[in-house]
């Protein structure tokens, strides 16, 4: 008779403890799912806030997209008419001789007007006086054309080239951030790399079209 007892009774503690283990599980999991709750919500990560969140992300993507397509064909559209004038392509040939150069103050920075006495090949025309490029000295004289426009003598050949480089090299830019943004995305360092080589190639055709276009 006390053997069974002793018997029911250990089953019982089993089953309480066992009931009290489930017990005790079943709290812990409700514990952790509203902690992983609240900090959810107290990064933002909240439903509402991760479609917040790649709401913005998108519109972030669209700018940065256009900013960097918009910018170099913005560059090229400016610059282009410049180097086919350089090249002889575009605009009214002849020769200019620098007359004079007037500095003035635009708030920090001095800039330069020149003027230009302008020769066209053809003899029927006239010689005029043009607005000219600031980075010449007076009495210099250069190979030229009149840009399309009609306002201004461009210097040609070599030298108009090399002046139109360091703009048109900014283009660059463009495949040079989206290569390290894909490279840290992606962990790739031969796409950081290639960017490095990208921003390096911008930088050399800068100081070197600044340099021979003078």
């Amino acid at each position: 008779m006390g053997k069974r007892t002793r018997e029911r009774r250990n089953r019982r503690q089993r089953w309480e403890a066992a009931r009290a283990y489930a017990g005790a599980r079943e709290r812990r999991k409700a514990a952790g799912a509203r902690a992983r709750e609240q900090r959810l919500t107290a990064d933002g990560s909240s439903p509402a806030g991760e479609a917040s969140a790649k709401v913005f992300a998108g519109l972030g993507v669209l700018m940065l997209v256009f900013a960097l397509v918009g910018i170099p064909f913005l560059i090229l559209d400016s610059t282009v008419p410049e180097v086919q004038t350089a090249l002889g392509i575009r605009g009214t040939p002849g020769t200019a001789t620098v007359l004079s150069c007037r500095a003035y103050r635009v708030r920090r920075s001095t800039r330069y007007d020149c003027e230009a006495r302008f020769v066209f090949e053809d003899p029927a025309r006239a010689p005029i006086v043009i607005k000219t490029v600031a980075d010449v000295e007076v009495g210099e004289t250069f190979p030229a054309a009149i840009g399309p426009q009609g306002d201004q003598a461009l210097p040609t050949g070599a030298r108009g080239v090399w002046r139109a480089v360091p703009v048109m090299s900014v283009v660059l830019l463009t495949p040079a951030i989206l290569l390290f943004c894909l490279g840290l995305l992606m962990r790739s360092r031969a796409m950081k790399t290639g960017a490095g080589v990208l921003f390096a190639i911008m930088a050399a055709a800068v100081i070197t079209g600044l340099t021979l276009g003078r």
